[in-house]
């Protein structure tokens, strides 16, 4: 029996093309809508161990075995079938497998982080040697970010100065004061970019994580508000998302804050979200590095640095298990 897949913007159109490549005695195996508002996507099966006559060029090209690659790739079926499991879209899910197979390694994970490292960047925050700034939508935890960031390096013997900027949501400067406390570092607030040019003149000689309101990357206002911070001084925005949103979206948003000089991203909220897409589409469609992870919203375990090695680990585990994460690593951002 073959099994083919079809992804087609209608059900009309995906029976035309499994009609054209298995024939009219096809059975139709499932069916459903694409997560990614791409259309429909039907698995259908035929009695048939040869070509069948009369399949066109355009029907096989459509179609996808039963394990999701497209048949007219050379790449690696479980590779891509893992990659549309995390709803990475399909253009890139078939990129990364097709250049993971070029490793020509045995090993799927081995092969799947040489196509990670091939494609994307990864980068130690260390590198950044001005001002870090977090920035990102509302929610995504930028605070709770920048205190882990600040609480490894106080660990380290390596203590930072804090600067908010966001003086508008109530109970901010109360939230962040609260863990700055805690860590004996003093809470800087800058309601202008005046302020805080000022803030980062007064502490040159000392390393600075700057918070900042959730903003909208959609939102012209809100993103110019952001850039007049961001011109004061030389500093690097890093971008703070949450890994459980929409691909597409995080993509669009990815695109939006990378106006702003944004280069690295933290990708935050990995334990609520079983469906990693969203990292890398953010990563491919602002042209971001990686950097570090959370894995929990607790303080105690910090951020884990990212790798092609660990991130293909995850991208290829056992789905019914995508909930566990792996554990902090010592080596800390």
């Amino acid at each position: 029996m073959r099994l083919r897949t079809f992804s087609a913007p209608s059900m009309t159109e995906a029976m035309r093309q499994i009609r054209a490549a298995l024939g009219n005695d096809a059975i139709i195996v499932s069916s459903h809508q694409s997560e990614r508002g791409r259309g429909v996507q039907v698995t259908a099966a035929a009695e048939s161990n040869g070509p069948i006559a009369g399949v066109t060029d355009e029907a096989r090209a459509s179609s996808i075995d039963e394990t999701g690659a497209v048949t007219d790739c050379a790449e690696d079926d479980n590779l891509f079938q893992s990659l549309i499991y995390h709803d990475v879209p399909e253009k890139l899910a078939t990129m990364l497998a097709k250049s993971s197979v070029k490793a020509g390694l045995d090993d799927d994970i081995e092969a799947l982080a040489s196509g990670l490292d091939r494609y994307f960047e990864f980068r130690s925050l260390e590198d950044l040697k001005r001002p870090v700034m977090l920035i990102g939508p509302p929610g995504a935890g930028k605070t709770v970010t920048l205190v882990k960031l600040a609480a490894a390096a106080t660990l380290r013997g390596n203590p930072v100065s804090i600067i908010s900027t966001d003086t508008v949501r109530a109970g901010a400067a109360a939230q962040l004061s609260a863990y700055t406390d805690i860590l004996q570092q003093p809470l800087l607030t800058a309601a202008t970019p005046e302020d805080f040019h000022a803030a980062i003149l007064n502490n040159a000689g000392n390393r600075m994580l700057v918070d900042t309101p959730g903003t909208n990357p959609f939102n012209e206002d809100e993103i110019s508000d952001l850039s007049r911070f961001i011109a004061v001084n030389r500093v690097d925005p890093v971008l703070v998302l949450p890994a459980g949103i929409n691909a597409q979206n995080a993509a669009d948003m990815a695109a939006g804050y990378s106006r702003l000089g944004c280069n690295t991203m933290i990708a935050t909220q990995l334990d609520g979200a079983r469906r990693l897409g969203a990292v890398l589409s953010a990563a491919q469609g602002g042209n971001l590095a990686f950097t570090v992870v959370s894995i929990s919203p607790s303080i105690a375990q910090g951020l884990t640095p990212l790798n092609p090695m660990s991130l293909a680990r995850v991208l290829l585990r056992d789905p019914e298990k995508s909930h566990e994460h792996p554990k902090t690593g010592a080596k800390q951002a």
